[in-house]
């Protein structure tokens, strides 16, 4: 006799324990950034606002000096250092150039030379410099330039107040060997303001020691106010609080005989101290006494221009001069630099 059976299975999952807690999220480690921190810290870790410009560059770039090429780029200000003119007595940084960024004067911006503070220009008794620190480009050759780099965030809590707006980190050209020359030679449509500029470079040495060298040369000529239309008067303007900052060019107060004229009749002059080229005027007045009001009380309206330089004749010889040497392998290195 056989007996069969059947019945049916069931699945049942059991039930959690009680008071068990879900499994916690993985944990996001949020990202920290310290700004002004001596801190080395991985180029990753933030953007890093610095600018680098090879020699490539700088020689596509078509500028002449180190000074030309810095203020071409957008975050640079224009020279801040008024032209040498001897006309209205502002002689005391002869062929000066340098930088400043963001807005700021030169102040504000620090040019190292290879990382390093370099001296800064003696400005003497120049009213308008008072207590401006700067570093004089012009000092230094382009040709022993090797690249540069900007950084372009306010550096004071590393470098201190003077690195507020931005630090310029000029790096020479060190382990050179062999020698190379140039030429370059300039000049306006006019042909009245011819550029020269010549430069040799040279380095010894492999290994552990190297000795590099750069030689170089620049002569610009002078251009009077008058020997261009758009100088040679001063511009015919409004007063400073004028709404309508009324404006025409010198071309259309020549036509007039050289005479700057308002719709009331009277004179309008320019500040002689302030129209030196380069630097803008601070205060522009006009009266019927033919008298403009400047620096040091009330000067006659008489027009600076026919007897002042847009631009003063330029002579420079530069010299710089590197020495490295190597002990240890790349653990020390003994340097001398010198320009």
């Amino acid at each position: 006799m056989l007996l069969v059976m059947a019945s049916s299975a069931f699945a049942q999952n059991p039930p959690p324990p009680l008071g068990a807690a879900p499994a916690p999220a993985a944990a996001e480690a949020e990202r920290v950034i310290v700004t002004g921190s001596n801190i080395p810290t991985a180029e990753e870790v933030g953007p890093n606002p610095v600018d680098t410009y090879n020699r490539d560059n700088i020689n596509k770039s078509g500028e002449r000096t180190t000074e030309q090429f810095l203020q071409s780029l957008p975050i640079a200000n224009a020279n801040i250092i008024p032209i040498s003119n001897n006309e209205n007595g502002s002689n005391t940084t002869v062929g000066a150039a340098t930088i400043a960024l963001r807005g700021f004067d030169a102040r504000a911006t620090l040019i190292l030379l290879d990382g390093r503070r370099v001296a800064v220009y003696p400005t003497g008794n120049n009213p308008g410099l008072v207590n401006v620190m700067f570093v004089d480009l012009n000092s230094i050759p382009q040709a022993a330039i090797e690249s540069i780099e900007i950084l372009k965030d306010g550096a004071s809590t590393t470098y201190g107040a003077d690195a507020v707006a931005g630090v310029v980190n000029i790096k020479m050209r060190h382990n050179y060997d062999g020698a190379e020359a140039s030429v370059q030679y300039g000049n306006t449509l006019d042909k009245d303001s011819g550029e020269f500029i010549s430069s040799a470079i040279f380095g010894v040495g492999k290994g552990d020691t190297n000795i590099t060298g750069v030689l170089n040369y620049y002569h610009r000529n002078s251009i009077a106010n008058r020997d261009r239309g758009f100088s040679a008067v001063p511009p015919f303007l409004s007063s400073n609080n004028s709404p309508y900052n009324l404006q025409l060019s010198s071309n259309v107060a020549g036509a007039a005989g050289g005479m700057n004229l308002n719709p009331g009749g009277t004179e309008f002059a320019s500040a002689p101290d302030f129209t030196n080229g380069l630097a803008p005027a601070s205060a522009y007045l006009y009266n019927a006494r033919r008298r403009v009001r400047a620096a040091g009380g009330q000067r006659p309206g008489f027009n600076f221009n026919q007897f002042s330089l847009s631009f003063p004749e330029s002579e420079r010889y530069g010299v710089y001069l590197s020495a490295d040497h190597k002990i240890f392998g790349d653990q020390m290195v003994v340097y001398a630099d010198g320009f």
